[in-house]
């Protein structure tokens, strides 16, 4: 099977889906025996040389980002978004609730931390963009790869399906389908099972590590999740928080969670929480079809400026 030629590039984000991709470890000799990497950042190219393929993980965040998405998509045959800051946005993306200058502000002048801090204004520093964008907002992508990181099964087998010339198989039904907890009385509907709140690990004594999330109490999710992940963090008994994305039915995630929710929660329950936003839309705020929380619309606080 010939070699295909590949770049990867790192945009805004924590670098974990690249330290993903050396998680395959001995597989690792497996996969790089079907591609050639000519740039990466973990071999310190600096230029971008024309591929077959380029691997972009990390959302876009500053100028400079979106100038290296621009040419890795001038460059390479295919693109594949790679992790979830690619594909959605990611956590980054929560920045989209306020405005840029909101944000510079209370990072380097109003945090606990800081004393007599100012906004850094160095030419060589690139510029913030006015919103977070997912990679498929500034370029045109070819395949999409989600996961917080992406599970190191998951780039062998997308690996193998581009080399081979086939598309790679996404998931298309939600966590709940692969969870490995019991589900007692969750689809039964009656009233004896609407919970009076919604709890956080932290708040509940004993948690039940067989047990469905949602069934004492806790928000989970899955419901409103993309299944792939291999329910690594329900079976560390933590609750789905998302990462992989929405369904593909799913418009977006945030609405999902609330529409599965609706049967479970009393009126305003989710009200009661400290970060509605934060939760449902902790990795996909950047591609919600929303208006005001689009990253193609002017921020309402900058309207009323404007205006």
């Amino acid at each position: 099977m010939k070699k295909i030629t590949v770049a990867t590039g790192h945009l805004q984000g924590c670098f974990g889906c690249h330290v993903a991709f050396l998680d395959l470890h001995e597989e690792l000799i497996e996969v790089l025996d079907l591609i050639e990497i000519l740039r990466s950042p973990i071999n310190d190219v600096k230029e971008i040389p024309e591929v077959d393929l380029g691997i972009l993980d990390g959302c876009i965040d500053n100028e400079e980002n979106e100038k290296i998405a621009k040419v890795f998509r001038e460059k390479a045959k295919k693109i594949l978004a790679f992790g979830t800051c690619a594909c959605l946005g990611g956590v980054p993306g929560l920045r989209n609730l306020f405005s840029r200058e909101e944000v510079l502000k209370r990072a380097y002048l109003e945090s606990e931390s800081t004393v007599n801090g100012s906004i850094p204004q160095a030419s060589e520093l690139p510029k913030l963009l006015p919103y977070v964008k997912a990679v498929s907002q500034v370029i045109e992508v070819d395949y999409e790869l989600s996961g917080c990181p992406p599970l190191p099964s998951s780039i062998k087998e997308t690996i193998i399906a581009l080399v081979e010339g086939r598309e790679p198989e996404l998931p298309k039904r939600n966590l709940c389908h692969e969870c490995v907890r019991t589900h007692k009385e969750l689809f039964i509907p009656r009233r004896e099972f609407v919970t009076d709140s919604v709890h956080s690990i932290i708040e509940l004594d004993r948690i039940d590590e067989s047990l469905c999330f949602l069934e004492q109490g806790i928000l989970c999710m899955g419901p409103a999740t993309r299944e792939g992940c291999g329910s690594r963090c329900v079976k560390a008994n933590t609750p789905c928080r998302g990462c992989m994305g929405p369904t593909p039915d799913a418009l977006e995630q945030g609405a999902k969670i609330i529409n599965a929710l609706a049967t479970i929660l009393p009126a305003g329950g989710l009200m009661f929480m400290e970060d509605v936003v934060g939760v449902g839309y902790r990795y996909s705020l950047p591609v919600s079809i929303y208006p005001c929380l689009q990253p193609i619309y002017e921020h309402p606080r900058q309207e009323e400026k404007n205006e």
